[in-house]
């Protein structure tokens, strides 16, 4: 039974939208992540300056799949990976807005929302629970802020979620996936070498 805040999510243009449920400190984990992937998603999409924290970290809410919906635009949800075993990242086609990241496997069915694509403030979505990776932030692990769990403990607890998701079914409710065959409602491009090769440059530029 859901208990948390229904909180409406919106691409930059307006055209992909939905609505992110039982949202509360208690049911999500509230985070940033430094590491080089999500920096490389954030510069793929052309919007590095708009989704990084000054560090390169990005402000993500970790929540079921399930509490995930889309009530416009859905046939705009574009998915790529930097890699073919990387994970998947969305993001609206239409306007390059960041929607968040997930594994390739239905088992693990968990979200990793980007705060771009909520349409509401970041306190609303509970504390920070801990900064992830940050030895890849700007400046390095030094210069990023010490509040939160230790990483370890941060991994755990979400760790914890997912298995109560997945004991509760979470894992055949996505929006993500076909409700009838399983399959991802995008096919997620995987970036060449070069591509990555390009995005590594930006990067190390943009933390220069």
């Amino acid at each position: 039974m859901a208990t948390g805040t229904e909180l409406p999510l919106r691409c930059r243009c307006g055209t992909v939208r939905g609505v992110a449920r039982d949202v509360a400190p208690t049911t999500v984990n509230h985070c940033f992540c430094y590491c080089d992937d999500c920096q490389a998603f954030a510069h793929f999409l052309g919007r590095a300056d708009e989704v990084l924290d000054s560090y390169g970290g990005t402000e993500i809410t970790q929540m079921s799949q399930a509490n995930v919906g889309f009530t416009a635009g859905a046939d705009k949800v574009a998915a790529m990976r930097l890699s073919a075993t990387g994970m998947i990242r969305w993001y609206a086609s239409c306007c390059r807005t960041p929607i968040g990241n997930t594994m390739a496997t239905s088992a693990m069915p968990f979200i990793g929302v980007i705060k771009a694509f909520i349409d509401a403030p970041s306190a609303a979505l509970g504390p920070i629970r801990g900064r992830g990776f940050a030895k890849s932030a700007k400046g390095g692990a030094a210069a990023v802020p010490r509040d939160g769990l230790p990483e370890i403990v941060m991994i755990a607890r979400v760790l914890a979620k997912v298995l109560r998701w997945r004991l509760r079914g979470d894992h055949k409710r996505s929006a993500l996936r076909d409700a009838a065959t399983g399959k991802l409602v995008a096919e997620p491009r995987v970036l060449g070498e070069a591509e990555r090769a390009e995005l590594r440059r930006r990067c190390a530029q943009w933390r220069a």
